[in-house]
């Protein structure tokens, strides 16, 4: 309620209470004055009846009928109570009562008067008596009806409410225009805060002005921080719900969107369990909804997902859940991988080993001829070579995979570098009748010479191996668009377009038997691919099944 309602209402409430007051005042006032009169003449009418009678010639009912009144009732009773005469015809039943004990009668005897007053309960009036006893002994009493207060009050109630209905009136008019006088000033505060109209509301003045100030550093606090929390989940890589009690979508970040696959508009205000239809999801949020911190994984399209729900809570009371959404594809395919390199590396390691172990054993038993003694050392030495290879890579995987940081950049010589790698394979190339040839730019790139060094040796070594009897090699690095690409192309067999996609995979080849027969490990295009990765170069593959293949590495200059 606003403040000039309730003042107009308690200054109209004080006006009616006030003619109120004044109007039982003055009944009762009135009334008492009335009453007090009405036993005073009672008194002086009473002494004045007994005097005449005593003074009669022949003191009768007679006599008392000649000077009764119709104002008062007069009744005449013996010592005894013996009703001796009544001058009100109707009061028969009160006559044949005896009046001994009445207060009046009983005080009049012994005294000499006596009075008292009795209510009537069904007529609403007052009887007041005065009792006087006469020289023969009798008791001459008289008595008189009168309306109580509360009948007096009855006959002004009209006139009460006549003038109440216009005070009330008068006092809205009033009591309005008064308001109006006291609030115009203190709604002026609201304009000016310095334009106090009262000198009472001052301090108050001061204490809104320093409140307002704390509010206003306190929302600007607590804006800050929301700004924070909303920027943090806005930027989230995982995915943020916020769900009620109800487990409806309270808010929810882009990520959140973009892994539910779901319109931007389709999340609030809807059931998340509804949205998911996910059997795990629906009972790990109807844990969380119950106090219990519950992970779910699921799959939205090909995206594997995992869910991790937890309870809030408010002042002791679970208000909502949270859920927390992380795309776990990435790291099962990793977990995939190493499952893979684990077994890959176990059954690359033990080709060797049993060959070397079959020969070796087969010279130790003596079933090898002299002759084959040395075919076997040789190819015992072959599988050696090739053990440490393939333990080198995996050991150098390794140090890429723990050891990021390596890197040490400095500004490289792309075109000599190339040219370096290409001198040190030349006889490889003759061994393979591969023809080497270079097409380089003078240029730099920032990385680390020696990891560089082994990408463009591995991706050389590599197209060389898998190259046809006859073919050539073609490694080229020239600046462009402000990078520096570097490309290696050969005439070799070419990959399927179904293997292109793996074949910078650990362990992947498109023809074992071939990789056998060159001696490679299956883990150079990885090394190269981690290289790449932490110079922040991009690789790609271009190639024709039985045509040949490039692969493209473009550096920040």
């Amino acid at each position: 309620m606003k403040l000039k309602s309730k003042l107009t209402g308690r200054l109209c409430v004080i006006g009616l209470v006030s003619v109120i007051l004044t109007a039982v005042s003055a009944t009762l006032a009135f009334w008492f004055i009335f009453s007090q009169q009405a036993q005073d003449d009672l008194k002086t009418s009473g002494t004045l009846l007994a005097s005449a009678y005593d003074q009669s010639a022949a003191p009768s009912g007679e006599a008392l009928s000649k000077i009764a009144s119709e104002e008062y009732r007069i009744t005449l009773i013996s010592p005894d109570g013996t009703v001796l005469y009544e001058s009100d015809p109707q009061a028969s039943e009160d006559r044949m009562d005896n009046h001994k004990e009445r207060p009046e009668i009983k005080q009049a005897l012994e005294t000499g008067d006596g009075s008292s007053a009795r209510e009537s309960d069904t007529v609403g009036r007052v009887t007041y008596y005065y009792a006087v006893r006469l020289q023969s002994g009798d008791v001459l009493r008289v008595s008189r009806q009168v309306d109580n207060v509360f009948s007096v009050f009855g006959g002004i109630i009209p006139v009460l409410i006549v003038i109440t209905v216009y005070v009330l009136l008068v006092c809205l008019v009033m009591a309005s225009e008064m308001t109006k006088g006291i609030i115009r000033p203190i709604e002026s505060m609201a304009k000016d805060p310095d334009a106090v109209a009262y000198d009472e509301l001052v301090p108050f003045s001061n204490m809104i002005e320093k409140q307002r100030g704390e509010i206003e550093e306190q929302m600007g606090r607590i804006q800050q921080e929301t700004d924070k929390i909303n920027t943090i989940i806005a930027n989230m890589e995982e995915g943020f719900v916020l769900l009620d009690g109800e487990k409806n979508v309270l808010m929810h970040n882009d990520s959140a969107v973009r892994l539910l696959q779901s319109g931007p508009g389709e999340l609030i205000g809807n059931s998340f369990i509804r949205l998911s239809r996910n059997q795990n999801v629906n009972h790990c949020i109807d844990s969380a909804s119950k106090g219990k911190s519950r992970e779910a994984e699921f799959e939205v399209g090909e995206r594997e997902l995992q869910l991790l729900a937890n309870p809030v809570y408010s002042k002791g009371e679970q208000i909502g859940v949270i859920c927390i959404i992380v795309d776990v594809t990435g790291r099962h395919a990793l977990d995939q991988m190493r499952q893979e390199f684990t077994a890959n590396v176990s059954h690359e390691l033990k080709t060797p080993l049993t060959s070397i172990s079959g020969y070796a054993e087969m010279i130790e038993s003596g079933i090898a001829k002299d002759g084959d003694v040395k075919t076997f050392a040789a190819k015992i030495h072959k599988e050696a070579g090739r053990l440490v290879t393939l333990i080198g890579d995996i050991i150098r995987l390794s140090q890429l995979d723990e050891e990021p940081s390596q890197v040490q950049p400095v500004r490289v010589d792309m075109a000599s570098l190339v040219e370096e790698c290409t001198d040190s394979l030349v006889i490889s190339a003759d061994k393979h009748k591969v023809s080497l040839e270079t097409d380089v730019t003078p240029c730099t790139v920032r990385g680390d010479r020696n990891m560089l060094y082994e990408l463009i040796y591995n991706l050389c070594d590599n197209a060389i191996r898998y190259n046809k009897e006859n073919g050539s090699v073609l490694v080229s690095v020239k600046p462009r668009d402000g990078k520096v690409v570097l490309k290696v192309k050969d005439t070799g067999i070419g990959i399927p377009k179904e293997h292109q996609a793996r074949i910078f995979e650990r362990f992947y080849r498109v023809d074992k038997s071939r990789s056998k027969q060159t001696g490679g490990t299956g883990l150079g295009l990885a090394i190269v691919k981690h290289i790449a990765e932490q110079h922040k170069a991009q690789i790609s593959l271009e190639s024709e099944e039985g045509a040949g293949s490039v692969i493209t590495v473009t550096f920040e200059r």
